[in-house]
């Protein structure tokens, strides 16, 4: 009952047009996220997913522009829509860090949003990068540097992983190639 009391109370305090106002920001917020997103259908990002390997596991001569195109677009769009949902993981993680029972019980949903979300944009990032690759082997050099360039700095900066060679500094490789700097050196990696 004191809740309640505490609540209207509170309540009475605001002005209205507070609460109005918020209302109408949320509807509005809304209006224009259908309109920016609503242009399709939600990415089912596990069929993407598929897509993309199927595209990407082929040799890169038998991946034509308009496929790779649209595997980044899918994978970037799918990817975008797993991050509504992580973001409210991620702000609950960040918000709760210290307790053992957020690492506990949140962590492994909040890691596998995570997971899926890298994965998706992993396979946006090696489609910008096979488009460059094409380019390159067509003389279009500027495009090229570009899709190269897109594919860096929508990568991790530091790869963990084997050689710490990942996407990044694949692509760093291509653009200095193409601009004759291949004598400098790349960061690879902090340990």
């Amino acid at each position: 009952m004191l809740k309640v009391t505490l609540t209207l109370t509170f309540l009475l305090f605001l002005p209205m047009g507070a609460i109005a106002s918020d209302l109408e920001d949320v509807e509005k917020l809304r209006a224009e996220q259908i309109k920016k997103w609503g242009d399709t259908n939600i990415p089912k990002p596990k069929e993407i997913a598929l897509q993309a390997k199927k595209v990407l596991d082929k040799p890169i001569e038998n991946q034509s522009i308009a496929e790779l195109k649209a595997i980044a677009e899918l994978s970037n769009r799918a990817a975008n829509y797993v991050g509504f949902i992580l973001d409210g993981y991620a702000t609950y993680y960040r918000d709760n860090y210290k307790y053992d029972f957020v690492q506990e019980k949140v962590a492994p949903f909040h890691d596998a949003y995570v997971k899926l979300s890298n994965e998706l944009m992993g396979y946006r990032n090696q489609s910008y990068f096979n488009i460059g690759k094409k380019l390159v082997s067509s003389n279009n050099e500027v495009e090229a540097f570009f899709y190269f360039r897109d594919a860096y700095r929508l990568s991790s900066f530091d790869d963990d992983k084997g050689d710490h060679k990942g996407m990044r500094f694949l692509a760093e490789q291509e653009m200095k190639k193409l601009m004759g700097l291949s004598d400098i050196g790349s960061f690879i990696y902090w340990k």
